[in-house]
């Protein structure tokens, strides 16, 4: 397992997909999640609200604009319990995907990103969740330049536990379409950290995610704090 240095060097360009996984049922928040208005404070010191799946969507967004990375990149959003009210809110020209099978876990939903960067012919397929509200665009970035600087499969960590956001390359994804049930693709940067095949970025803002309205009110209570 190699950790990132900022020190890059210059590589052949690559496409790569980000996947934005937004199919679940959201139970535990006892309502669409994913629609309920969130606050972060933007670069001029103001809070922005928005729907929680828009604030996650605009970090993407970005990335696709900037040359920086060396890479091209297309962003898909991947949709199932609650579709028609989250396509409702994504700008028109959003691409968007239906997962039929999002009743059966994360696994169908990793599979449909598969598929869309098979299409395409993606070198690399970025998975990235909805909820993650703590990942920052400087941390999606960070992990790009990992990944189009050392080759490898990329993945955030945070206290020895790797997980998304992740880069996987075009030879991980027939791992990735095996998998099944509500199982995500740990296995697979275990197995990639074991061989010394992965690529690991430091990503704090991972713990901070959105599973209940309880979840939803400490980070608008650390927002106020941060402004007061």
């Amino acid at each position: 397992m190699k950790k990132f240095s900022l020190e890059r060097t210059k590589q052949p360009a690559k496409r790569l997909l980000i996947a934005l996984l937004a199919a679940g049922a959201s139970r535990r928040f006892d309502g669409i999640k994913l629609q309920a208005a969130i606050g972060v404070i933007n670069r001029n010191g103001l809070v922005k609200s928005q729907p929680l799946l828009l604030q996650t969507l605009d970090k993407l967004d970005q990335l696709t604009t900037k040359q920086s990375t060396g890479s091209t990149i297309e962003l898909v959003v991947i949709l199932g319990e609650h579709r028609e009210v989250l396509a409702k809110l994504l700008p028109p020209d959003v691409n968007q995907r239906m997962n039929p099978y999002w009743k059966s876990g994360i696994a169908s939903s990793i599979k449909t990103a598969v598929v869309e960067a098979e299409v395409i012919q993606a070198d690399g397929l970025l998975i990235a969740l909805a909820d993650h509200i703590g990942v920052t665009v400087g941390d999606y970035q960070q992990l790009i330049a990992a990944w189009q600087s050392s080759g490898q499969t990329c993945c955030a960590q945070y206290q020895n536990s790797f997980g998304t956001p992740a880069i996987f390359n075009a030879s991980d994804f027939g791992y990735l379409a095996r998998l099944d049930g509500d199982i995500g693709a740990k296995s697979l940067l275990k197995k990639r950290s074991a061989h010394n095949a992965l690529t690991v970025i430091n990503i704090e803002g991972i713990t901070m995610d959105i599973d209940s309205k309880a979840d939803l009110e400490k980070w608008q209570q650390l927002i106020a704090e941060n402004l007061a």
